[in-house]
């Protein structure tokens, strides 16, 4: 017979309460709790300014600062692929119910969205010597833009979240 101690299954207990957290953070909006609300700033700020480099790179008097500007799309790269990842991990409670919710989470329209607005930049580092990559590079630039659909989906969720907070009477 095998006996269940104190810390057996708190460990998947305490999992279950991270990912709702993290979930909480992802999509809690600029009206969710103070760590949602710092995220979703980030998420505009970051989203803001990988437009504006991506068009002052273009402009010839800023290409002395062209590194800098690679430097802070990748860190912002790196920061949309973990919201991404965190999405993934966090599916099961998102979709709690569906019989595949990571499936339905790659399949979801904002994912999608995510997915081809970071794709130049990993498409970029595979082909970056590739002339078929040369030819696409400036309409693979463009998905970039569709980050933009990210700030409509915060401003969204912040509305569901003012709506839901004036039914409760709060």
């Amino acid at each position: 017979m095998i006996r269940k101690g104190k810390g057996m299954g708190s460990s998947v207990e305490k999992r279950q309460k991270l990912k709702h957290q993290v979930l909480e953070i992802l999509e809690g909006g600029l009206h969710g709790k103070p760590a949602a609300r710092v995220f979703a700033w980030v998420l505009i700020i970051l989203i803001l300014l990988s437009i504006l480099f991506m068009v002052l790179s273009e402009m010839e008097r800023f290409e002395p600062y062209l590194e800098a500007f690679e430097v802070i799309e990748t860190i912002t790269i790196g920061i949309f692929t973990l919201e991404l990842i965190l999405g993934f991990w966090t599916a099961d409670i998102r979709f709690k119910g569906h019989p595949r919710p990571r499936l339905r989470y790659m399949v979801d329209f904002m994912t999608i969205v995510q997915i081809l607005a970071i794709m130049p930049f990993y498409l970029g580092l595979l082909l970056q010597d590739s002339a078929d990559y040369s030819k696409f590079s400036e309409a693979f630039e463009l998905l970039k833009l569709l980050h933009l659909l990210k700030i409509g989906e915060i401003g969204l969720h912040a509305r569901k979240d003012r709506k839901t907070h004036e039914k409760s009477g709060g």
